[in-house]
């Protein structure tokens, strides 16, 4: 069978052309390699080093940024969660409100209504407090 001409693209190597194998078994060959050009001389090989080091680094501090946006933008829309369902309620309390001034409900129903919700809010801020405490749990079992 006809080699399979290619080029190099890793480390040291990189640019330099050669021959391999043309049978593959699940996508390995047998490792067979005649290389059409000469080594690099080892100042172009020190520097292909150094500019492989210098991409992987690249390429590992763009993952921890990602993450860090990822873990930021998360903030952030529990945050807009959050304000927006203060504001939800925060309408909700006023047009009450002008419900009540109005002559509409009745003062004790009004009173219950916000007693009611007030007991309500302490029970979700309950429950939120207990879900952040295992968050953080399981953040730290995860580490």
């Amino acid at each position: 069978m006809r080699p399979v001409k290619c080029v190099a693209f890793e480390g040291i190597l990189t640019g330099r052309r050669f021959y391999g194998c043309p049978v593959q078994e699940n996508g390995v060959n047998c490792g067979v390699v005649e290389w059409v050009d000469g080594p690099w001389p080892p100042v172009l090989q020190r520097c292909l080093s150094k500019l492989w080091e210098m991409f992987h680094e690249q390429n590992c501090g763009r993952v921890l940024d990602n993450e860090k946006f990822e873990k930021e933008l998360s903030k952030l829309r529990t945050e807009n969660d959050k304000l927006h369902i203060e504001d939800t309620k925060l309408v909700e309390d006023l047009s009450k409100m002008f419900y009540w001034q109005d002559g509409r409900v009745d003062k004790k129903v009004y009173q219950k209504q916000m007693e009611e919700e007030d007991f309500e809010k302490k029970k979700e801020v309950e429950e939120k407090v207990r879900l952040e405490v295992q968050m953080e749990k399981l953040k730290l079992a995860k580490e």
